[in-house]
């Protein structure tokens, strides 16, 4: 049995407020409310058992796998696959402002994700071509482990798309807030079907309460 935690990754500056920004591939720090956030994930699953901690090479990724990684006497393997969908010339910019100079572009993508990407971006489609080969190789290596990963909004969803055996087109269905933690087991011992595959919960945040 695996079990896979997934986080994503502590506030920076466009995920909250009244700008709010798509960051991509933008290597932004943390807050002071993420770095406060990445502290309460990692007391949460300091209980836990964790063999190993995998993440995005982004700072933001990184930091946050670094505090759950040190509760356990581990280094974090931050890993640049497992960076966040990349937004091109649409990084670090508003809703509103990708409408108002891509506007048949920007209702294409909300359209149709998976096979739409932004200028110089990717779409959900490219995103798991980048992913799955990381993905797939953390599970072959920890059959019988807890591990956790850090990453972001889109790069999570797509992994647990897959795993729930859902489209890609569902992914922006999930949600998924700033340091939520969700569980998945996976069973590929011989004879489970769909792998043994089993949400145990997503995008738990009550240990976030007050931050």
């Amino acid at each position: 049995m695996t079990t896979v935690f997934f986080v994503r990754h502590g506030e920076v500056e466009g995920n909250s407020g009244e700008r709010r920004t798509f960051a991509g591939w933008g290597d932004k720090p943390l807050t002071v409310r993420g770095q406060r956030q990445a502290e309460k994930i990692a007391e949460r699953l300091a209980g836990e058992k964790v063999a190993a901690v995998y993440a995005s090479d982004l700072q933001r990724a990184c930091l946050t796998a670094g505090a759950i990684a040190g509760r356990h006497g581990l280094q974090a393997v931050c890993d640049k696959a497992l960076r966040e969908v990349h937004y091109g010339e649409w990084e670090d910019r508003s809703v509103s402002e990708i409408e108002s100079q891509w506007s048949e572009l920007w209702r294409r993508r909300v359209a149709d994700p998976v096979g739409v990407a932004p200028p110089g971006g990717e779409s959900y489609a490219d995103l798991w071509a980048r992913v799955q080969p990381c993905f797939e190789a953390i599970l072959a290596r920890h059959t019988d482990d807890n591990v956790v990963i850090v990453g972001h909004n889109g790069s999570l969803r797509v992994m647990l798309c897959h795993l729930m055996g859902t489209s890609l087109d569902y992914a922006r269905r999930i949600r998924l807030s700033n340091c939520g933690l969700s569980r998945v087991d996976i069973d590929r011992s011989e004879g489970q079907d769909e792998e043994g595959i089993i949400i145990m919960f997503l995008n738990e945040t009550y240990y976030l309460e007050g931050v």
